[in-house]
C-alpha cells in the first residue's frame, strides 16, 4: 500500500459514516493556494523591542521547511505550490499536506494537549463551528519558530486563531490572527485564499533535506 493510501485509510477509518455526520460548514476537498488573492504578510506588525531584535537576527537558512518540516502557521499560508486536503469527521478535522506528507489534527471536542507531549511543530489545535465558519485556536507551538520565510518571530506565548470560511463552491478563506505579546504590541492578521481543485490528487513528495 502506498504512503498516500495508508494516510487516507487511517483518516477515513476513524470517521463516522457519511450518513451519520454532517458538519455545519463543508470544508472537505483538495485545495490549491491562491497567492494573488491572498495577503500572507501583515501590513505593519508592531514589534516590541524583543520582537524587533529577533526579527533583525533572523537567519533564512535555519527555516525548518528546509529540513522537511511542516510547521504552524507556515503550513497554512497560501503561498505554496503544493496542495492541502481537508477531511472532516464529527470529532476532528484533518488537514493533509502534500508537502512532506504531514497531517494536522484539529480536535472538535476541546481536549487539552497530552501530558508530556511537549511542544509540537503543528501545535495543539482545538476548533468549534460558528455557523458555517470553523474557528480554530492553536497553542503549544515549538519555541523559536517564525511565521514564514521572512521571519516574524513567534514566542512560547503565541496563540493562533484561524477562521475557515467557504466563500463559495470553489473558494476557501482562512483568516489567521497571531497573538504574541512577547514579540508584538498588538495582534495582527493575514488572509489566505484557496481554490477547490476537484480534479487534483497528491503527488509523491521527496525532500532532499538540503539543510541539516
Amino acid at each position: 500500500m502506498t504512503r498516500r493510501l495508508q494516510l487516507l485509510a487511517m483518516v477515513t477509518g476513524a470517521m463516522t459514516t457519511p450518513s451519520a455526520f454532517s458538519a455545519p460548514g463543508d470544508l472537505s476537498g483538495i485545495w490549491q493556494a491562491q497567492r494573488t488573492r491572498s495577503q500572507v504578510v501583515p501590513e505593519d506588525p508592531q514589534f516590541t523591542t524583543v520582537g524587533r531584535e529577533a526579527q533583525n537576527n533572523f537567519d533564512t537558512s535555519k527555516d525548518p521547511y528546509l529540513r522537511c518540516i511542516v510547521y504552524m502557521p507556515r503550513g497554512m499560508i497560501a503561498w505554496q505550490p503544493t496542495r492541502i486536503e481537508i477531511v472532516e469527521s464529527e470529532e476532528r478535522v484533518w488537514i493533509l499536506f502534500e508537502a512532506y506528507h504531514q497531517i494536522r489534527r484539529i480536535f472538535l471536542d476541546g481536549r487539552p494537549p497530552l501530558d508530556g507531549e511537549g511542544r509540537l511543530w503543528l501545535g495543539h489545535s482545538n476548533g468549534h463551528w460558528e455557523g458555517d465558519t470553523l474557528v480554530v485556536e492553536t497553542t503549544n507551538l515549538k519555541i523559536g519558530t517564525t511565521y514564514h520565510w521572512q521571519g516574524l518571530p513567534l514566542s512560547a506565548e503565541t496563540r493562533l486563531v484561524e477562521r475557515f470560511t467557504r466563500l463559495d463552491d470553489e473558494t476557501l478563506e482562512v483568516m489567521i490572527t497571531v497573538f504574541d505579546p512577547v514579540n508584538y504590541h498588538e495582534p495582527w492578521d493575514t488572509r489566505n485564499v484557496f481554490r477547490l481543485d476537484a480534479e487534483a490528487h497528491f503527488f509523491e513528495y521527496e525532500c532532499d533535506q538540503i539543510a541539516q
